[in-house]
């Protein structure tokens, strides 16, 4: 009842405004703090979500507040994957006016208390570690994207009945260790199914070491959480060595430059299964396939350069796109029922306002909970001849439509 009260003000302030001339309040600016050198397809995924939504705001690239006009403007941060420059990254941003901040959540466990003193909301749409988000302890800190917890307990749901003896693997990056903690609370009750835990240096250019570690510890399936680069050794080293053991992930599986550094060995990517957030909704997909021609409109298909075996290019889908998206939907949403730009009275607002995202499920956040992406909406994809499709031995994932990946 909240929700749908909540989503009935949004529409209401959003068709008032009265008539007579509007001022002009100049420049609403949201910051997109990502790692665009280090992983250029996710930083730019997640910066486009955002400016696809700026430039829905409505024909003129304006919104009314109150009865001011603004326009919207993306500024991109490049955290390069150090928690050091997202924090500069958080300074500058704040600096230059930024009422909010799209972040990929590298540095997050610094950065949001500079944020907070600024009354200045932070919305993590990549990363999932739980301790990130605290609507208490970080109450500016919100997420649309799924939790490591989510992801980690569907993993564990999944393989331990297959009979599994599985090796945790997980590299030392910010992403890495959050998510070793989710399998550690994930697998706690069944330390029968974990044949090893190990830390794969994420600098390391050959990890065949670490996975031969893991397959004398008579691994026969290996749970890999870390940055695209870390999965893409990890398959390359047991592969190599003839180890034709299933590989499971969390949605950095699904990261093109894992499909691009085994490009000379496409057979090797078969069979890699990622658990993700799902794109399309409980109503089907056509809200989703709605949005993705949208940003192929504007963008252009997202090429990934590899192709299928019978030559055809592979397209990446914008599913993180649509959660920066969301997230800019939902804050124009609270700058409509706010009245005012002002940081703290729209901080405020985002507890109560209530968008339907991309994919036609309803966003939005309560002072109790800050999480876009609830974890029972976690599916698992399984990649073959370089495009993947959800699994059919997973109750949610074997409902799902096969999104087209081919060009």
């Amino acid at each position: 009842m909240r929700r749908a009260a909540g989503l009935a003000l949004v529409l209401a302030l959003a068709g008032c405004g009265g008539s007579g001339t509007k001022s002009s309040g100049g420049t609403i600016l949201i910051a997109v703090n990502a790692p665009f050198s280090r992983e250029p397809a996710l930083g730019n995924t997640i910066a486009r979500g955002a400016e696809l939504a700026v430039s829905q705001v409505n024909p003129t690239g304006e919104l009314v507040v109150g009865r001011t006009r603004y326009g919207l403007k993306v500024k991109r941060y490049d955290n390069a994957l150090s928690p050091q420059r997202a924090v500069e990254n958080v300074r500058r941003a704040i600096a230059d006016g930024a009422v909010a901040i799209v972040d990929e959540g590298t540095g997050i466990d610094a950065s949001w208390q500079i944020a907070r003193d600024a009354n200045v909301p932070i919305c993590i749409t990549y990363q999932g570690g739980e301790g990130l988000v605290d609507p208490a302890k970080r109450p500016n800190v919100f997420r649309i994207a799924p939790t490591d917890h989510g992801v980690a307990f569907r993993l564990a749901e999944y393989l331990i009945p297959k009979g599994l003896k599985i090796a945790l693997l997980h590299d030392d990056s910010d992403y890495g260790e959050e998510g070793a903690v989710a399998l550690t609370q994930a697998f706690g009750r069944n330390p029968g199914s974990v044949a090893a835990r190990l830390t794969l240096p994420s600098t390391a250019d050959d990890l065949s070491p670490q996975v031969l570690r893991a397959r004398r510890a008579h691994a026969t399936a290996l749970l890999v959480w870390g940055r695209g680069p870390t999965i893409a050794k990890v398959l390359l080293a047991a592969r190599a060595a003839g180890w034709n053991v299933p590989v499971y992930t969390p949605p950095s599986g699904e990261d093109p430059i894992v499909r691009q550094q085994l490009a000379d060995h496409p057979s090797w990517v078969d069979g890699l299964t990622f658990a993700s957030g799902r794109m399309t909704a409980e109503l089907g997909p056509s809200a989703f396939l709605n949005f993705q021609s949208l940003y192929r409109s504007v963008y252009g298909a997202s090429r990934i350069d590899v192709e299928t075996a019978a030559g055809r290019p592979v397209l990446q889908p914008p599913d993180y796109a649509m959660y920066s998206y969301d997230f800019v939907h939902l804050l124009e949403a609270a700058l409509r029922a706010a009245g005012s730009t002002g940081r703290k009275q729209v901080l405020a607002q985002l507890n109560e306002v209530v968008v339907q995202g991309a994919n036609g499920d309803e966003r939005g956040f309560n002072l109790k909970s800050h999480e876009g992406v609830v974890d029972d909406d976690v599916y698992f994809a399984r990649f073959r001849d370089m495009t993947f499709r959800p699994v059919k031995d997973d109750p949610l994932s074997s409902t799902l439509p096969v999104i087209d990946q081919t060009g």
